[in-house]
């Protein structure tokens, strides 16, 4: 067995201690790599949010633009539409008088449906005068 002895303990205290040193170092300067590295990311980060908000922003006007112009058309559309739609009932109101005279017109043309009544009658009454004018001797004086 070797013998332990307080230079060997001291020399390993040394190097414990070197070493943890060395450690709090490494840990410090990673510290500050990490919050190096962070703040450069949250430059970045915020960089990329501006521009993401901006072409938002952006996209934003456009479509208010497409729809104050899909809103303007709709508008004179419907403008449109109430002229035609008032041009509709003007002209059914005028033709409503029209249509109000429909029945007496059956009516009458239900009378006329007699014709061959009429044309018998017509028929008899010019023959009739016909046969009447030469009897008379075809002329026209009293």
């Amino acid at each position: 067995m070797t013998t332990v002895t307080s230079n060997d303990i001291q020399e390993l205290k040394d190097l414990l201690s070197a070493m943890r040193q060395e450690n709090r170092e490494q840990m410090i300067s990673l510290r500050e790599e990490t919050r190096e590295q962070m703040i450069s990311l949250r430059e970045e980060t915020r960089k990329q949010i501006d521009t993401l908000k901006e072409d938002n922003r952006k996209q934003l006007e456009t479509l208010r633009e497409e729809n104050n112009k899909q809103f303007i058309n709709l508008h004179k559309e419907i403008t449109e539409v109430k002229i035609i739609t008032a041009k509709i009932e003007g002209t059914i109101q005028s033709q409503a008088i029209l249509t109000q005279k429909i029945p007496d017109l059956i009516e009458k043309v239900g009378e006329l449906k007699n014709w061959k009544q009429i044309a018998i009658v017509a028929i008899t009454a010019f023959t009739s005068a016909t046969i009447t004018w030469f009897i008379r001797g075809g002329n026209l004086k009293p």
